[in-house]
């Protein structure tokens, strides 16, 4: 209906320390005049729409949100609990060559070690607890992210995975990435509807890569990074379902990897925008690219994914505007045309009716 109000959702992808370029996608939209109404988010988006929904405006959220990137460039949040090149390997199990081995590796020791009873070194017996330490990104949200304006900020939804503990989560992400089956769909959570001392739990679950960061509880179970529902589809990594359940009758959609295999065709009766990178994201070469892509949290890439986010966004979204414009113009001139024609035939009416009675004077 051309009379209903417009409600815009904005849709934050997972992706590690590219969600960088989420920042860059916001200041885009800020300055083309975009209005949001309702974001989601999956993973590092959910981190990233934390901050923007407990923002006052896309300005404020904008600022808040290129100081907390500039932290992150300047000071990693990525702590480590356990030698850096097994905590890449680990990383590496999203989308990128090596789990497998990882996961082999790990059973076997495992097994060697119950079987002799022998003592596995603490960090690698507790690999459902996390490589690394989260609380640098739990600091972060402390000081950026406010609970109170969140409470009554603009509608935000994140992605939860039903995690079966890290080595098992990363088993069946390693399966689906290989076609064999799929991961089981992640569930959406609607922020505001949690108690307000869960909200910021469910942020960080969402974000709580395999193996790499602790899975978290939210009341009975326990979940983890919310990217890896529905893998082979990307359904918990793009999480659009939730916005158009809350009537967004245009979504715009931001994608963190190369060739994403999230499809707009499975939703043919929504009104989507997608912002895809177009260029290449990767920033690293070699075998372990991709996971140093993912915890590329320094000064050298950071600034260079903003910028990338930046210029992506006007390109597709400003696109899409002067094609709106256009049509507006289009419409404006067809109007006034019509007007002008109405008002010509009214003139010609009128000298038809004098000229009609002058000729019928004697």
């Amino acid at each position: 209906m051309m009379d209903t109000p417009m409600k815009v959702g904005l849709v934050l992808s997972g992706g590690g320390a590219k969600g960088a370029y989420q920042v860059g996608v916001l200041k885009a939209l800020r300055e083309l005049g975009t209005r949001i109404d309702a974001v989601s988010g999956a993973s590092i988006g959910a981190l990233n729409g934390g901050v923007l929904a407990s923002s006052p405006s896309l300005d404020v959220a904008v600022e808040r949100l290129e100081a907390v990137w500039e932290r992150l460039a300047n000071d990693s949040p990525l702590s480590m609990k356990a030698p850096g090149y097994l905590a890449l390997l680990a990383a590496a199990g999203l989308r990128i060559q090596g789990a497998g081995a990882v996961l082999g590796l790990v059973h076997a020791v495992k097994k060697i070690a119950g079987a002799f009873e022998f003592e596995l070194p603490s960090w690698l017996d507790g690999l459902d607890e996390g490589l690394l330490d989260d609380q640098p990104l739990k600091q972060l949200m402390d000081e950026f992210l406010d609970s109170k304006q969140l409470a009554t900020g603009l509608p935000l939804y994140v992605s939860l995975y039903r995690s079966n503990g890290g080595l098992q989560d990363l088993a069946s992400a390693f399966i689906a990435e290989l076609g064999l089956s799929n991961t089981p769909d992640s569930e959406f959570v609607h922020i505001q509807s949690l108690p307000e001392d869960e909200r910021k739990q469910a942020l960080l679950a969402s974000a709580a890569i395999p193996l790499l960061f602790a899975s978290r509880k939210q009341g009975a179970k326990r979940f983890s990074d919310g990217g890896q529902g529905g893998w082979q589809t990307m359904q918990g990594n793009t999480p659009i379902t939730p916005l158009l359940e809350a009537g967004c009758n245009l979504v715009i959609v931001t994608h963190l990897s190369d060739g994403s295999p999230w499809s707009r065709q499975r939703f043919p009766e929504a009104t989507i925008l997608e912002i895809r990178p177009q260029q290449s994201l990767n920033r690293a070469t070699g075998l372990m690219s991709g996971a140093q892509d993912l915890l590329g949290f320094d000064v050298d890439k950071i600034p260079t994914w903003i910028e990338q986010g930046y210029q992506d966004t006007l390109h597709c979204v400003g696109r899409v505007m002067k094609a709106q414009q256009s049509r507006d113009q289009l419409r404006g001139a067809q109007a006034a045309l019509a007007s002008i024609a109405s008002e010509s035939a009214g003139a010609d009416d009128t000298l038809a009716d004098a000229m009609a009675r002058l000729s019928k004077q004697p």
